[in-house]
C-alpha cells in the first residue's frame, strides 16, 4: 500500500487555521514559533478575519505555514508517505515534504510568491470560476474565438474531468461562462479572483526565477508530482518548473490519475474544507483519503493508524 500527502490550494484557507493545534500541542507551538516571521503568521493565521485571510499575499504564507506544521508533526509520529503532490501554493508544501525545500525556505519563498502575485493582479479586473460539466478541449474552443491580446480568459486548473478552474479579464470571463452556458455547463464563482496560472502571471514568474536563484533546492528523495507536468517529477529542473507553474494550467486530475496508476491507495489530504477528498471522491477514484484541517482530525487520524 503507497500513501500520498495532498496540500490544498488558495481558497480553502479558514479563519483561525492552525490555532487549535497551537493551544492544544507543545510540538506544534514549538514549530509555529520556529518559523521566520513567526509572530506575523500567528497572528495572520490565528486572528485574521476572513477578509484579511482572502487576500493572496496572507493566505499562501497562512497556508504553507499550517501545511508544514502538520507535515512535520505526522512524520515524527511515523507516518510518512511515499508520493507528495499539491494544488498551486500547495506544491511548495509539498516539496518541503519531499525534502526539496527547508521549512524556512518554503515559507520565505510562500510570503514572496503572494505578494508578487498580489502586485500583479493590482491592474487587473479579473475573475475564477470553476466550470462544471465542460472539457479542455470545449473550452478552449470557445477561448479562441473570444480571448483578445488585452483582455483574455485561460484554463487555471484541472482538478477532476468534471471540474475546471478558468481564470482571467473579468469580461473575457464573463463571454467564455455566457457560451458555456448556452451548451449546459455551469460555473461556480470562487473565493480566490486573481488570473492565477494565466498568461497575467508573466511577471511574477520572471521575480520567481531571479528570486530562485538564493535558494537552495535538495534533490527530492520522494516521488513528487508536479501540477505543470501533470506527471511525477522525473528528471526537469525543479526550479524551472516552478517558475513555469505560476503561469500555466494546474494538472490536478493528471497527477491524481497517475499516483493511482502508481500504486497509492490511501491518501492524506493537509487543508481545509476536504478539497482535495471531495475532488477524489466525485471523480470516482476508489481510494481512501483522510483529511487533516484541525487538532481533532489530526488526533482522529492517528488514533485510526495506530489502531490497525
Amino acid at each position: 500500500m503507497k500513501l500520498g500527502f495532498l496540500y490544498g490550494g488558495q481558497g480553502s484557507q479558514v479563519v483561525s487555521m492552525g490555532l487549535d493545534f497551537y493551544e492544544n500541542l507543545a510540538e506544534a507551538k514549538a514549530i509555529y514559533d520556529s518559523m521566520p516571521s513567526s509572530k506575523k503568521i500567528t497572528k495572520l493565521s490565528f486572528y485574521g478575519d476572513e477578509e484579511t485571510l482572502k487576500e493572496t499575499e496572507n493566505t499562501q504564507i497562512a497556508m504553507v505555514a499550517f501545511q508544514c506544521m502538520v507535515t512535520k508533526l505526522l512524520k515524527e509520529k511515523g507516518i510518512c508517505p511515499d508520493v507528495y503532490c499539491g494544488l498551486s501554493i500547495g506544491e511548495f508544501s509539498a516539496l518541503y515534504g519531499s525534502g526539496v525545500l527547508s521549512m524556512k525556505d518554503a515559507i520565505k519563498i510562500s510570503a514572496f510568491r503572494g505578494r508578487i502575485m498580489a502586485e500583479d493582479m493590482k491592474n487587473i479586473d479579473s475573475a475564477m470560476y470553476a466550470i462544471i460539466g465542460s472539457s479542455e478541449e470545449e473550452i478552449n474552443t470557445i477561448l479562441e474565438k473570444i480571448n483578445t491580446r488585452e483582455e483574455f480568459c485561460q484554463i487555471s486548473n484541472i482538478n477532476s474531468p468534471n471540474q475546471i478552474v478558468i481564470s482571467g479579464n473579468i469580461d473575457a470571463v464573463e463571454k467564455l461562462k455566457s457560451n458555456l452556458k448556452d451548451l449546459g455547463r455551469k460555473a461556480i464563482k470562487l473565493k480566490v479572483s486573481g488570473a492565477f496560472h494565466t498568461d497575467y502571471m508573466e511577471n511574477a514568474s520572471k521575480k520567481l526565477e531571479k528570486y530562485f536563484e538564493d535558494i537552495k533546492f535538495n534533490k527530492d528523495n520522494k516521488d513528487l508530482y508536479l501540477n505543470f507536468t501533470g506527471t511525477k517529477h522525473t528528471t526537469e529542473n525543479l526550479k524551472e518548473v516552478m517558475v513555469e507553474q505560476v503561469k500555466s494550467t494546474v494538472r490536478l486530475d493528471s497527477c491524481i490519475r497517475e499516483m493511482i496508476n502508481d500504486g497509492v491507495s490511501t491518501f492524506i489530504e493537509i487543508g481545509f474544507n476536504k478539497v482535495l477528498k471531495k475532488i477524489i471522491e466525485k471523480s470516482g477514484y476508489q481510494v481512501k483519503v483522510y483529511s487533516v484541517s484541525s487538532y481533532e482530525s489530526y488526533k482522529e487520524l492517528l488514533e485510526e493508524v495506530n489502531g490497525k
